[in-house]
């Protein structure tokens, strides 16, 4: 019986390549982006401050993307559309081609 894992393709690597750095880029951008927003709201108290820090830098990919998605930010409705919904849009086809060429 012969399957991907002894005998990968480069679909399989491309893939997989794809769907182990994608989240090192997201959240590479997604971070610097929210705590830059972050540190510029004006109406916010050192415990929001602490709280949103956390969030975005101890949940690794999503957390960032929570900030945009709950927040009022500065970042005009369609750059978090495309910025977010785009990443994890791609992200998510991403991981199920991935699971799919393993299968």
């Amino acid at each position: 019986m012969e399957n991907n894992f002894a005998n990968p393709n480069f679909w399989t690597y491309f893939i997989g390549s794809y769907a182990y750095y994608l989240p090192f880029v997201l959240t590479t951008v997604w971070a610097p982006l929210a705590l830059f927003d972050l540190s510029q709201s004006e109406q916010k108290t050192s415990y929001h401050y602490l709280l949103w820090s956390s969030v975005i830098l101890l949940i690794p990919v999503f957390g960032g993307a929570i900030y945009f998605i709950s927040q009022k930010t500065e970042f005009s409705s369609q750059f978090k559309k495309v910025a977010i919904g785009g990443g994890l849009g791609i992200l998510l086809l991403v991981w199920i081609l991935s699971i799919g060429l393993h299968v």
